[in-house]
Order: C-alpha cells, then sequence, then structure tokens
C-alpha cells in the first residue's frame, strides 16, 4: 500500500508539473517577456574612507543614480578591509593580487562561472562608462526589443583566414535556418494565461551577426564579459567565437573554432526557437550580460513608431577618448555597424533594412510615459474584458488540474484491482 501511495504521488506531482511548467511560447520570446536580466556583483574594496569624488562615484550605482536610473543590471557592495571582513570578501580581495585602492571587481552572476571576477581595476569615471554600457550591447537590445530571434556575436580571433572561414559559414547557416526553422503553434490556453503579450503570427523567426574584435578598446569590457560567461573560454584565445544572445541579453553558449559548425549552429537556433519546456530560468542554460536598459518598460507591444534606447547620462570620462566613448554611448542610434552616422542628422529615425520590416502593430518598441497613460484610460470595457478573460484562463487551468487527479485516480483504482487479482 506504502509503494501505491508513493507511485501516486510521484504521478501526480509529474502531470501537475507538467501543467504548470511547460509552455508552447518559443524559448526566446518568454525569455524576453519573462526572466528579468540577473544582476552583476560589483564589490570596492577600500581602507578607512572614500575620498567626495568616490562617494559620488558609488552613489551612481543608487536608484537616483545614472547606474541606477537606466536599469542596468547591476548591485555594489563595500568592503572595508579596516574593518572585520567576511571570509568570502577578504578571499576574493586576495585573489586580486592588487595593490590599487579602491579597487572595483565585477562578477558575472552568481553562481558565477569565473568566482574571482572577469574584471578587476580602479573605481573611476571612465571604467563605469565602459563597464555599465557600450555601443554594441546598444545595437544587440535594440535588435532584441524588436522581437529578433537572436543577435550572434562573433568574437574575432584576429587570424583573418580562420575569422573569414567562421563568420561565412555561421552566417550562410542562420540564413537556411531562417527558411527551414518553424516557430512552434502556440497553444491558446498559454495565450489566455498572458504567456506572451503579442500575437503569434507577429513572432519573428530571424537571426543577425554582430561582429567584435578583440582589439577593439571601446568594446574591451564586453569582450572581456563575454569570455567570462563561461569558465574556460579564455583558454580559446586564438579560436573565433560565436555566442548566441536572446531574451534580454542571455549567452546561450558559445561555439569555438571547429565548432562553429551546421550542426552546432542548427542544434543552438533549435533551442532558442522551440517551446519553452522548463518556464523557471534557473533551469535553463545561458549567461545574462551587463546591459543599462529597462527591459520592463522597452518590451511591450505598441503601435508608436520605434523609440531609441535612452543613453547613459551622468558619467563622464576623463580623458578624450572616453569623452569620445561616452558620446558614442549616449547617441547609440547613431551608430550602425560600428560606425558613427552624422551628428547633425540625431532627429532621424532607425534605418532598418527589408528582414526587418513589419507593421507597427508587429513591432516590440520602447513603451513611454505616454503609452503608459494611455493604457490606464482605456474603456472600462477593456478592463471587464481583461477580468473576463483571466477567470476564464483560471477556470481553464483549474479543469486541467481536476483532469490530472482523476487520470491518477483512475490508474490508482485500476492497480488495486492488479493487485487484489
Amino acid at each position: 500500500m506504502r509503494r501505491f501511495l508513493t507511485s501516486l504521488a510521484v504521478l501526480g506531482a509529474l502531470l501537475t508539473s507538467t501543467v504548470i511548467w511547460a509552455c508552447s511560447v518559443p524559448v526566446f520570446r518568454y525569455a524576453l517577456e519573462r526572466w528579468p536580466a540577473d544582476k552583476y556583483n560589483a564589490v570596492v574594496f577600500y581602507r578607512g574612507a572614500l575620498n567626495a569624488d568616490q562617494k559620488k562615484l558609488v552613489t551612481q550605482f543608487d536608484k537616483e543614480g545614472a547606474i541606477g536610473q537606466k536599469s542596468a543590471n547591476v548591485e555594489l557592495r563595500l568592503v572595508n578591509l579596516e574593518e572585520k571582513t567576511a571570509p568570502e570578501d577578504l578571499e576574493l580581495w586576495k585573489k586580486q593580487k592588487s595593490e590599487t585602492l579602491p579597487l572595483l571587481v565585477v562578477r558575472t552572476p552568481l553562481p558565477a562561472p569565473v568566482p574571482n571576477g572577469f574584471w578587476s581595476g580602479e573605481l573611476s569615471e571612465e571604467n563605469l562608462v565602459r563597464l555599465i554600457d557600450s555601443p554594441l550591447r546598444q545595437n544587440i537590445a535594440r535588435q532584441l526589443i524588436k522581437g529578433q530571434t537572436a543577435v550572434w556575436v562573433f568574437l574575432e580571433s584576429g587570424n583573418p583566414e580562420k575569422d573569414k572561414a567562421a563568420y561565412e559559414l555561421l552566417a550562410k547557416e542562420l540564413k537556411r535556418m531562417e527558411k527551414t526553422l518553424k516557430l512552434p503553434e502556440i497553444e491558446q490556453a498559454d495565450i489566455e494565461q498572458g504567456l506572451v503579450s503579442v500575437s503569434p503570427d507577429s513572432l519573428k523567426l530571424q537571426f543577425s551577426v554582430e561582429k567584435c574584435s578583440r582589439d577593439d578598446s571601446v568594446e574591451k569590457y564586453f569582450t572581456q564579459m563575454l569570455l567570462a560567461t563561461e569558465n574556460d573560454l579564455k583558454d580559446f584565445g586564438d579560436e573565433p567565437m560565436a555566442l548566441p544572445v536572446f531574451g534580454r541579453g542571455r549567452v546561450l553558449y558559445a561555439l569555438i573554432g571547429k565548432g562553429i559548425n551546421p550542426g552546432t549552429i542548427e542544434q543552438a537556433c533549435r533551442d532558442l526557437t522551440g517551446p519553452c519546456t522548463c518556464q523557471v530560468k534557473d533551469q535553463n542554460p545561458g549567461t545574462d550580460l551587463l546591459m543599462a536598459v529597462n527591459w520592463e518598460n522597452l518590451v511591450t507591444p505598441a503601435t508608436q513608431d520605434e523609440k531609441e534606447l535612452p543613453p547613459l547620462t551622468g558619467l563622464i570620462g576623463f580623458s578624450k577618448e572616453t569623452n569620445e566613448t561616452s558620446e558614442a554611448i549616449k547617441m547609440p542610434a547613431a551608430l550602425k555597424n560600428g560606425q558613427a552616422e552624422n551628428k547633425t542628422d540625431s532627429k532621424q529615425t532607425e534605418p532598418t533594412d527589408g528582414a526587418n520590416k513589419s507593421t507597427p502593430t508587429q513591432e516590440v518598441t520602447a513603451a513611454s510615459g505616454a503609452a503608459a497613460s494611455s493604457s490606464a484610460e482605456q474603456p472600462s470595457a477593456n478592463a471587464t474584458e481583461t477580468l473576463e478573460s483571466s477567470q476564464g484562463s483560471t477556470l481553464f487551468r483549474n479543469l486541467i488540474i481536476m483532469a490530472s487527479l482523476v487520470i491518477v485516480l483512475i490508474l490508482g483504482a485500476s492497480y488495486m484491482l492488479m493487485v487484489r487479482k
């Protein structure tokens, strides 16, 4: 009898978990709408007290600061080495092997693939600007917000022959995937439960590739971040890499050297476009990137014209090179393929190629305060309709669970009859 009850409990749990944790929405879309970006861990080591300029930099991480206002997925901790220090913080400090103070150490979201931090250096405005944002990250975010399936970052090795062959193969295979792959049919129940906010017909199956040179000083910090998404990527400095970025800036995994082949490319694309078999983010592969993007406000369906990502204001580098970098970050819409557009044409809307054209109702655009205001003024009929939809969804879910329990009871009764015979 005890064995029967155990089997019954396990079967019931499996049936219930299938109802709750699986859905028909493609992984890339579910991740964009439902998976908040994990926070990076920034630690500032110092002795005694910070001076006025250093305190001002620290306040940038507050909600009212430049970094906080831009919703960068990073949190700051201060560690005074002259006070009692937690063992794990003291160990992290010793592993830096640096005498620089204050010292800023940045780690990927815990549990970090690179636990000692992917970058450490002086606490300065220049370092904060380049760590938090960059033109390439802004470009990736724009494409993902518009509903693109994934943006592949091609990290060059520096060997022209290797890079050319791998890049051409990647671009060719991605075009093939766009033509051969099919998105899963989204079930009506998942639509009613609000698991996708746009019409299934408007979902795109589209990939793009962005090149990134390891010698690019503007993207140096981003390159180090990419190499920290797995614990051994730094060992392949002489090989090209292809890293698919989806959702809210999440890297699936890296394809390296000869690993950039038709089979692995197709598998990655299938992983991203297949139904989301597990809605729990931590049970899915990938590592989030540090990006200054307010995803919650930007990932919404709208009929407005496309909005630019807000600039990262309030952080200006000291050197001439940093000023130029900061200016590039402040006007990300003026960048196309790494080249700056004419600054006098800043009011011109961002051009799109033929592959990116879609109707306004199909665009996934930035939601502004005006959009939030207009949505608050919708007629009461919409509220009633939403309530009815929610009630219908709840009823449907309850019916499924009840049906699952009935199946369990039937199986249990059958089992008991077999035992008695």
